[in-house]
C-alpha cells in the first residue's frame, strides 16, 4: 500500500510519523525514568505537591508517573511508541523500493527530500529540548 505513495507524500507522512514516536518516546521514559517523590535526596527541599514521581534531569526534575498508578496510560505511551516505530519501518522499506523505481533520475530530489526531513526533524528535537525538557529546581 505505501509504495503507491507519490513522490513527496511518502516523505511528508515519513515527517508525519516522527511526531507519535517522539509522544511514544517521552511518555515511556516519564514512567519508566520516574521515581517517587518520597525517595528522591531534595536535602530537605520540594516539588511541585501535586507531582507523584520526577524524572532527574541534569539536577532539575521533569514531572514522572508510577506505573502502578497509571497502567493504562503507560500502555498506550508503549503501544503508541511501537506503533510508530514499526510505521516509520514500513515508510522507510516503501521509501527504498520508490528510491529504486525512480532510478537515478530523480535520486537528487529524494536526497533532497531526505535531507528536508531530517532538518526537520533535528529543529522539531531541538525545540523540544529546549522547552519541554527544562526541568524544575527543587525549592
Amino acid at each position: 500500500m505505501l509504495k503507491k505513495f507519490k513522490f513527496p507524500l511518502i516523505y511528508i507522512l515519513e515527517l508525519a510519523l516522527w511526531f507519535p514516536l517522539f509522544a511514544g518516546f517521552v511518555t515511556v521514559v516519564a514512567f519508566i525514568a520516574a521515581e517517587p517523590i518520597a525517595s528522591l535526596d531534595l536535602d530537605g527541599k520540594s516539588l511541585p505537591p501535586t507531582w507523584e514521581a520526577a524524572v532527574a534531569n541534569h539536577g532539575k526534575y521533569l514531572e514522572g508517573y508510577l506505573i502502578a498508578n497509571h497502567p493504562v496510560a503507560f500502555t498506550l505511551g508503549v503501544l503508541l511508541l511501537v506503533g510508530s516505530a514499526a510505521a516509520l519501518y514500513q515508510v522507510h522499506k516503501a521509501m527504498l523500493f520508490q528510491r529504486q523505481s525512480d532510478g537515478a533520475s530523480r535520486a537528487m530530489a529524494h536526497n533532497i527530500a531526505h535531507v528536508c526531513v531530517g532538518a526537520a526533524v533535528l529543529a522539531f528535537g531541538y525545540i523540544a529540548a529546549m522547552n519541554l525538557f527544562v526541568g524544575v529546581s527543587p525549592v
